[in-house]
C-alpha cells in the first residue's frame, strides 16, 4: 500500500466505509494538542533565559522531542476516536517514523517563537515548515494503518488539510506577538497563545481525516511488525501523554526554581551590599562613644559621650557630664531595674557590662540598643569605656522572622509548628493526677464553596472571623492556632483529671461554640452561612506525643465530616481499629485477585411456572486472615480505592466462561446470566471492547448475558450511558435496571434507557408484604412501567410463599430469593437446577 494514493473520477465511493469519531477521544486528542503548546511555550522561556548555548540547545532539543511526542500521541489519539467497521492495526516501524516529522516541526516552532526578533517572513517560514511537518506526521501515521481496506485521499481535501495545517501554523506563530501588546496578563497570553497553537496541531489532523477514503480491499500481510490499534495506540498515547506531562512539569518546576535563584542572588546581593555599607559606617562611627562613670557616692555621669548621646538620649554632652540621671528617665520602664544590677554586677566583678535594652523616643516609640564596655575602677569609682549602637532593626528583624516561624500571617493564631510545641510542652508540664487536657480541631465546613463562588479573599476573610471568634471563645489559658488552609486547633487545659466530667464539660464546650462559629459572617457587605465540624481528644498522659495527639483529634474530625459536618466528635479507640481493619482489608484486597480467593456464587431467577430463566453472580471473598468478608463491606472499598475495575475485569470473564460451560449442556442451554457492573468499570474507555472480547473468547450466545447497571450509575452521565448501552446491545448483550425505585429517577429517563430487565429491589419486597401498604403501591408501580415498556421483570429478596403470592398478585411472574436457593458456587448452583428440574418433571 503506498503511502500517498487519490480517488479519481472512476473511484466508487458508495462501498467506501464510514466511520465515526468518538467525542471523548477527540476532545482527548484537543487538550493533548494544546498541552503540546504550551510546553513548547515553557521551553521559549528556559532558552532565552540560557546563560550558555549548551543549555540553550539543550532545552530547544528536549522541548521539540515532548512537543514532537505530543503532537505525535494526539495524533493516536485521534486516529483512536476513529470507529470503523474493520479492524485496524498499525506498523510498528512506520509508526515510529511518523515521530520524527512532529519532532522536526515542534524544533521549528520553538525555533520561532524563542527567537527575539519574530519578523513576518521568519513567521510566514516557521508556519509553512511545522504545518509541513505536522502534515508528514499525519500521513506517515496513516501509512502505518494495516487494514481490509484500501486507504485512498480526496485531492480537493489532501490539498486544503496542507493549506489548513501551514494558514493554522502560521497563525498560531504570529498571534503571540501580536497580542503582547493588547493582553497585559502573561498567564492568559500563555493560555491564549497555547489554545490556538492545539488548534492548529489538531485542525489538520481531522481536516485530513475527512480527505481519507477507505474502499474493501483484501488484507495483506506486511513483512514487519503489526500491532492492534488498541494495544498499540495506547500505549502510544500513555507514553507519550506521560513524557509530555513530565516534561511540562519539568520545565514548569525549572522556571519556578531558576525564578528563586535569581531571587534569592537578588536578595544575597542586596543583603551583601547593605551588610558592607553597616560595616564601613559601624567602623567609622560605632554609635555613641562614651566614658561612664559610676561614684562611690552613687552619681551617674558621662566623662565623655559622642554627639550621638543627643539622638539616644535626648540630652547633650555637656548636661551628661554633669549629671546623667535623666537618661533612666529615656529607659523603657521595664528595663530600669535590669540596666541599674547590670552596672552594678559589672562594678562589682569588674567583668564585661553587655546588655540589649530599650529606650522611649519622644514620639514614645521603642527604640533597642545594645551597650558594650570595658569596666575599670579609679580612685573614687569605677569607669567603663565602650559604646552604644541601635540594633532596632535586628530586633525587628528577628522578631519578623520569629513570626513567620511560629504565627500564621492571615489570622495571627499560632501556626502548626507553633501548636506542636506548646502541645508537646504541655503534655511535658501537666500534672495528669490533678487536671487533664483536650485538643480540639475545628474544621470549617465546605469551605473549597466560598473560594469557588466568592474567591480567594472573601475565604480568606472568613477565616480571619473564623479565628478571631475562636480566640474571643477560648477559655483563659488556652492557646489557638492555624494548622492548616481551613483547619484551626484550640488546645484547653486546667480540665478536671475525672474523664467523666472532662468529656462532659467538653461536649458542652463543643457544642457552643458550634453555635458560636455557626452564626452568619459579615464578608463584602454580605451575609454568608458557615458550620464547622469539630474533632476532639482528651489527654492526661505525658507519654503520648503531641503528633499522636492531633492525629487522633483528626481522625475524630474525619468521621464528624463523614456524618455531615456541623457536629462535634469525641476520638475513641475503635476509631483507630476501624482505620487499622480498612487498611489491612485494603491491602488484602489488592491482593485478593492474584491469589485466587474471590469466587462467584450464583442465586438461580425463577417463573411462577417453575422454570429456571437466569441466575444472578454475586461476588465473595474468603481472605485467610479476615475470613469470609460481607460483599457490603469491600465493595465500597474496592470503589473508593479503583480495585473495582481489576475486580470487575475477573468477574466478568469468570461469569462469560461459566456461561460457555453451561450453554454446552442442553438442559442449561437457556439460562440466562447476570453480572453486576460497577460505575467505575462502565465508564472505562475500553468497556464496550472489553464485553466484545468476552463474547469473542467465550464463544457463547450473547442474548444470555445480562448486565446489571443501577440507577445512579445511569443518571451520573445519562446521554453518555445511553450511548453505551446501545453500542453493547449492538453485540446482543441485554440490561438490567437493578434496584429500580430505590433512587431518584424521573419515569421519563426509564422511557430514554434501552433496558431489557427491571428488578425490584428487595426492600420493597420484604417491606410491602410486612404490613407497608406504601411501599407495596411502590411495587405496584413498578410492575406496571414494566409492563408499559415491554420489559422483563425480576424481584428480588423473595423469602417467603406470601411474598411470592403478593407478587404474582401483582403482575410480577419471575423470583430471586431463599425462598427457593440461596447463592452457591457454580457446581452446586448446577446441581441444584437439574434437581429442581427433576422435581418438576415427577411432579
Amino acid at each position: 500500500m503506498s503511502l500517498l494514493a487519490f480517488t479519481d473520477p472512476t473511484t466508487d465511493l458508495s462501498v467506501a466505509y464510514h466511520g465515526h469519531h468518538a467525542m471523548a477521544l477527540v476532545i482527548l486528542s484537543l487538550l493533548i494538542a494544546i498541552l503540546a503548546a504550551y510546553t513548547s511555550f515553557s521551553h521559549r522561556h528556559l532558552m532565552r533565559g540560557a546563560e550558555k548555548p549548551q543549555s540553550a540547545r539543550l532545552w530547544h532539543a528536549s522541548g521539540a522531542v515532548a512537543m514532537g511526542l505530543g503532537v505525535w500521541a494526539m495524533h493516536f489519539t485521534g486516529m483512536m476516536s476513529l470507529q470503523l467497521p474493520v479492524e485496524v492495526g498499525y506498523r510498528l516501524d512506520v509508526t515510529l517514523l511518523s515521530v520524527l516529522p512532529a519532532i522536526a516541526a515542534a524544533y521549528v516552532t520553538l525555533r520561532v517563537v524563542a527567537s527575539t526578533g519574530q519578523s513576518v517572513k521568519r513567521i510566514v517560514a516557521g508556519g509553512v515548515l511545522m504545518g509541513a511537518g505536522i502534515g508528514c506526521m499525519h500521513y506517515i501515521g496513516m501509512a502505518a494503518m494495516v487494514l481490509q481496506a484500501e486507504r485512498l485521499y480526496n485531492p480537493a481535501m489532501f490539498g486544503l488539510s496542507i493549506v489548513v495545517a501551514v494558514v493554522m501554523a502560521t497563525l498560531a506563530l504570529g498571534i503571540r506577538p501580536w497580542l503582547t501588546n493588547k493582553v497585559v496578563s502573561k498567564p492568559l497570553l500563555e493560555c491564549i497563545s497555547s489554545i490556538v497553537m492545539g488548534m492548529a496541531i489538531a485542525s489538520m489532523h481531522y481536516v485530513a481525516m475527512h480527505a481519507t477514503v477507505f474502499l474493501p480491499a483484501s488484507l495483506s500481510s506486511p513483512d514487519t511488525v503489526v500491532m492492534s490499534k488498541h494495544t498499540l495506540g495506547t500505549l502510544a498515547v500513555v507514553v507519550a501523554v506521560g513524557i509530555l506531562m513530565l516534561a511540562t512539569v519539568a520545565v514548569m518546576m525549572r522556571q519556578r526554581i531558576t525564578a528563586a535563584e535569581r531571587s534569592s542572588d537578588v536578595a544575597n546581593e542586596q543583603a551583601r551590599i547593605l551588610s558592607t555599607r553597616l560595616e564601613r559606617i559601624a567602623s567609622r562611627v560605632p554609635g555613641l562613644v562614651y566614658e561612664f562613670r559610676l561614684g562611690d557616692d552613687g552619681s551617674f555621669t558621662f566623662p565623655y559621650a559622642s554627639d550621638a548621646i543627643r539622638d539616644i538620649y535626648r540630652i547633650s554632652p555637656e548636661q551628661a557630664s554633669i549629671d546623667a540621671m535623666p537618661v533612666l528617665l529615656v529607659l523603657h520602664p521595664d528595663d530600669r531595674e535590669s540596666m541599674r544590677q547590670s552596672i552594678y554586677q559589672s562594678a562589682q566583678h569588674l567583668s564585661p557590662w553587655q546588655l540589649e535594652y530599650r529606650v522611649l523616643t519622644e514620639q514614645n516609640e521603642v527604640r533597642w540598643l545594645f551597650g558594650n564596655a570595658m569596666p575599670e575602677r579609679d580612685a573614687s569609682g569605677v569607669r567603663w569605656s565602650g559604646f552604644i549602637t541601635d540594633i532596632s532593626q535586628r530586633k525587628a528583624t528577628e522578631q519578623h522572622i520569629h513570626q513567620l516561624a511560629f504565627f500564621d500571617s492571615l489570622t495571627g493564631l499560632y501556626n502548626r509548628r507553633k501548636v506542636q510545641q506548646s502541645l508537646q510542652d504541655l503534655c511535658t508540664q501537666f500534672d495528669a493526677r490533678k487536671q487533664s487536657g483536650a485538643v480540639i480541631l475545628v474544621d470549617v465546613d465546605n469551605f473549597k464553596r466560598i473560594n469557588d463562588t466568592q474567591g480567594h479573599k472573601a475565604g480568606d476573610e472568613l477565616l480571619k472571623q473564623v479565628a478571631q471568634r475562636l480566640e474571643q471563645f477560648a477559655p483563659p489559658g488556652s492557646i489557638c492556632g492555624r494548622l492548616s488552609s481551613d483547619e484551626f486547633a484550640l488546645l484547653v487545659i486546667d480540665l478536671p483529671a475525672q474523664l467523666p466530667l472532662t468529656q462532659y464539660q467538653l461536649q458542652q464546650f463543643a457544642d457552643e461554640l458550634l453555635k458560636a462559629l455557626a452564626q452568619p459572617y459579615a464578608i463584602s457587605g454580605h451575609y454568608y452561612s458557615s458550620s464547622v465540624s469539630l474533632g476532639y481528644c482528651v489527654f492526661n498522659d505525658t507519654s503520648v506525643s503531641a503528633d499522636e495527639l492531633l492525629k487522633r483529634a483528626d481522625i475524630a474530625v474525619s468521621h464528624a465530616k463523614a456524618a455531615g459536618g456541623n457536629c462535634q466528635v469525641m476520638f475513641e479507640d475503635e476509631m483507630y481499629q476501624q482505620i487499622q481493619q480498612r487498611f489491612a482489608m485494603e491491602n488484602a484486597l489488592a491482593k485478593a485477585v492474584a491469589l485466587n480467593q474471590l469466587s462467584l456464587h450464583y442465586q438461580p431467577q425463577l417463573t411462577d411456572t417453575g422454570r429456571v430463566v437466569g441466575v444472578e453472580a454475586l461476588l465473595r471473598w474468603h481472605c485467610p486472615e479476615l475470613g469470609l468478608v460481607s460483599p457490603a463491606e469491600f465493595i465500597p472499598l474496592a470503589e473508593e480505592t479503583g480495585l473495582i475495575e481489576d475486580i470487575g475485569f475477573w468477574v466478568l470473564h469468570q461469569a462469560c466462561q461459566q456461561l460457555q460451560q453451561w450453554q454446552a449442556d442442553p438442559l442449561l442451554a437457556a439460562v440466562t446470566m447476570s453480572v453486576n457492573i460497577s460505575a467505575r468499570q462502565f465508564y472505562l474507555p475500553e468497556f464496550v471492547s472489553i464485553v466484545q472480547q468476552c463474547i469473542e473468547q467465550y464463544q457463547f450466545a450473547p442474548q444470555h448475558l445480562m448486565l446489571e447497571l443501577t440507577e445512579s450509575l445511569i443518571l451520573a452521565d445519562l446521554e453518555d450511558a445511553v450511548a453505551r448501552m446501545q453500542q453493547i446491545k449492538q453485540l446482543g448483550v441485554k440490561f438490567s435496571m437493578d434496584d429500580f425505585g430505590t433512587g431518584y429517577s424521573s419515569l421519563s429517563y426509564l422511557s430514554r434507557l434501552p433496558f431489557d430487565e427491571v428488578k425490584i429491589d428487595q426492600y420493597f419486597v420484604r417491606s410491602g408484604s410486612s404490613g407497608q401498604p406504601r411501599d407495596w403501591v411502590i411495587v405496584d408501580a413498578i410492575v406496571g412501567i414494566a409492563n408499559t415498556y415491554g420489559m422483563k421483570l425480576v424481584a428480588e429478596g423473595v423469602e417467603t410463599a406470601a411474598q411470592q403470592a403478593l407478587l404474582r398478585q401483582s403482575g410480577c411472574r419471575c423470583y430471586q430469593g431463599y425462598l427457593y436457593a440461596k447463592p452457591a458456587p457454580a457446581a452446586d448452583t448446577e446441581h441444584w437446577i437439574r434437581q429442581y428440574l427433576q422435581q418438576q418433571t415427577t411432579s
